[in-house]
């Protein structure tokens, strides 16, 4: 399915029925990286797993900046009528969860983000040279994102009052206790430790992530 939002065709995937919950991948990725979750999930919910602007089949440019997709995501929400919808969010999706979030308190009901740093402290040291690459000799523009703008103040943070799950993987190349640091400046957050799983391992093609949304979003 297709909507324009701010002057962009946004490509999405729809199925199932019952609250919304809104399905957002990360860097270099689109939303087929849910595929083996979205029948599961729509036995419960109404699943929309969303391609960002120029990612899979969404048109324009990516973009930017952070703030371009968050203004897409709560312009989506809104356009569709969404009411206080579930999100997961994975690595920049989950940022850009957490900024519409911080942002627009009352639009979202719950969420989830997996795999996400809000400052150059929370990233181990080797994957600056994995996104440096990336950035500096394929002038690819979600490295560049990723490495300048992945931020948020301790101040935004504590404006995020609906329920917060924030998960990472033992292994991952976020740092367990950035985000057990972040986590706890979130009123209502909560902090999930995915033994033995790397950055993607839990998240990307995997079924994983079906009981801990399941868990998180029920009423």
């Amino acid at each position: 399915m297709i909507i324009k939002v701010n002057g962009v065709d946004l490509y999405y995937q729809k199925l199932g029925q019952g609250r919304p919950l809104i399905l957002l991948h990360g860097h270099h990725l689109d939303g087929g990286m849910y595929s083996k979750v979205m029948a599961p999930l729509s036995l419960y919910y109404t699943v929309y797993a969303l391609d960002m602007r120029g990612h899979g089949l969404s048109s324009g440019e990516i973009a930017e900046h952070y703030q371009t997709e968050v203004e897409d995501l709560a312009a989506f929400i809104k356009q569709l009528g969404l009411e206080k919808p579930y999100v997961f969010g994975y690595d920049s999706g989950g940022l850009v969860t957490m900024m519409l979030a911080s942002q627009e308190p009352d639009l979202l009901g719950k969420a989830i983000v997996a795999g996400v740093f809000i400052d150059g402290h929370g990233i181990h040291k080797y994957h600056y040279l994995t996104e440096g690459v990336r950035r500096f000799l394929k002038f690819d523009r979600d490295s560049r994102v990723e490495l300048t703008e992945s931020y948020m103040t301790p101040e935004s943070l504590e404006k995020i009052t609906i329920p917060l799950l924030c998960v990472v993987g033992e292994n991952d190349w976020v740092k367990v206790e950035h985000v057990r640091w972040y986590s706890s400046l979130v009123p209502n957050g909560r902090l999930v430790l995915m033994p033995r799983q790397t950055h993607d391992s839990y998240a990307v093609g995997s079924l994983k992530i079906l009981d801990l949304i399941k868990d998180f979003c029920k009423d």
